[in-house]
């Protein structure tokens, strides 16, 4: 007990000896990591997706949604269904890949930590950008604004990504923070623009747009938002969430399915918000929004004068949130896997210091090429944000490229370690028609990818 005691001190992680919860109001109280990766998978990108299908479609591809928030609850469930209850012993899904191939965390670990750095650089110029636009009238510093901010916001991101003790519950409160602006901001809007149920319904009963690309239109869509949650790298931050909050075994899977229901739940009334906004303020009109400055402007229309601050508060918490969350894993992720390959090296970083009961999975944040590559994704995207940047394009093709590598290595082998029996615990294998949903919803991000793909080779051929 003592040895539990000591390593939760120095990690700052939760012990998982007190068991999960056995009361309704003890379920609410562990609730944390899904409202955590929900507010991390949250970005200006899919307020914008949402708005772009609002104002082109009106309410009628909302379903759309709904089937993209369901196969990302269905992805992400399966991957926390291994790390609970496989039989072998896994304290990750790292763990996991890497018995379906011994390749596959370094490759993950990889591919993850370039991926963060393509988000951290769009994310930090989006939390400047909110910056400037809510302070520039009483503070304005012109065309060096926006770096300046990019410097602040990535040393408030870091300070907070980088504790040890106490780094979940910084999560949590951001994460709680970060809600609480974006129900609010969502709310004063659909009180400005309405709601008109009616519609609303007939975007999620399957409702098509009108025309002969109807039905091209809703597959295009659907494939896209499917593909793009499916597979998606971000996806593994709830396990390591979890593993952070302390979750072990097959008693948190009970707890674990609600809180993911419950962050999805969340996500997905967000998103129909701003959905719901552009479709009342833009549909018809020939406006569209493609950045978050067209946000903000969507927002004025919703509510007056007060939107565009409103908004751009909104915008800062949730990529100030992002950016907090997906660099620490997505690194701990390749250091893990780099412990995994050569053991040696975690014995010599025990040599260096005393971490008598600070078990080999939390090791990562001891070694030295953990704070080496977290600083250099977390400080370098500042680069972008500085005036006549042109490098965002190649930054952006760059994380493309990754993306359609990690997409089906994560897919095809979550599918093969929750498939077997040898791997999982008894009563918690796939069932086939579980198996046959993630074939679906594989086969959707790995057509996706094929279109990315596509596009990659457009772009580079322009």
């Amino acid at each position: 007990m003592a040895r539990e005691i000591n390593a939760s001190v120095k990690t700052g992680a939760v012990s998982p000896a007190a068991g999960p919860p056995d009361t309704w109001w003890g379920f609410v109280k562990g609730m944390g990591p899904g409202i955590v990766v929900v507010m991390s998978w949250l970005g200006t990108g899919d307020f914008i997706s949402a708005s772009v299908s609002g104002s082109t479609f009106g309410y009628a591809l909302i379903w759309t949604l709904v089937i993209a928030t369901v196969s990302r609850y269905f992805i992400v469930s399966s991957m926390s269904k291994y790390q609970l209850c496989n039989a072998v012993g896994d304290e990750t899904i790292l763990d996991g890949y890497g018995r379906i191939w011994k390749g596959f965390p370094m490759f993950i670990g990889i591919t993850t930590c370039v991926l963060g750095f393509v988000y951290v650089s769009f994310l930090t110029l989006a939390a400047a950008t909110s910056i400037d636009a809510l302070v520039g009238g009483v503070l304005p510093l012109g065309a060096w604004g926006i770096p300046l901010w990019a410097v602040v916001t990535a040393a408030m991101a870091f300070a907070l990504a980088s504790r040890r003790a106490g780094h979940f519950r910084g999560l949590e409160i951001v994460a709680q923070i970060t809600m609480a602006v974006l129900v609010l901001c969502f709310l004063l809007a659909l009180f400005g623009t309405g709601l008109d149920l009616p519609k609303l319904f007939g975007g999620l009963a399957f409702s098509l747009p009108p025309g002969e690309a109807g039905y091209i239109t809703a597959a295009s869509t659907a494939v896209g938002l499917i593909g793009a949650v499916g597979g998606s790298a971000a996806n593994l931050l709830y396990p390591y969430l979890m593993h952070e909050k302390g979750w072990r075994g097959t008693e948190y899977r009970k707890l674990q399915r609600l809180d993911l229901r419950f962050g999805s739940f969340v996500m997905f009334g967000l998103v129909l918000a701003v959905w719901v906004v552009a479709a009342e303020t833009l549909h018809g009109t020939g406006e569209s929004v493609s950045s978050a400055d067209g946000l903000a402007s969507m927002m004025e229309k919703a509510i007056g004068p007060a939107g565009p601050p409103i908004m751009w508060l909104a915008v800062f918490f949730t990529v100030f949130n992002n950016i907090v969350t997906q660099p620490r894993v997505f690194v701990r992720m390749f250091v893990e896997s780099l412990h995994k390959k050569r053991p040696e090296r975690v014995e010599r970083i025990r040599a260096k210091r005393d971490l008598s009961g600070v078990p080999d999975k939390e090791t990562f944040s001891y070694d030295p090429l953990f704070w080496t590559v977290l600083t250099v994704i977390m400080t370098v995207p500042i680069v972008f944000s500085l005036p006549g940047m042109p490098g965002m394009v190649i930054i952006t093709l760059l994380g493309n490229s990754v993306n359609v590598l990690t997409v089906p290595a994560i897919i095809v082998g979550l599918i093969a370690m929750t498939s077997r029996r040898s791997l999982m615990a008894e009563g918690y294998v796939n069932r086939w028609w579980e198996t046959a949903v993630l074939v679906l919803i594989g086969a959707v991000g790995l057509w996706a990818t094929y279109e990315l793909c596509a596009s990659i080779v457009t772009s580079l051929a322009g």
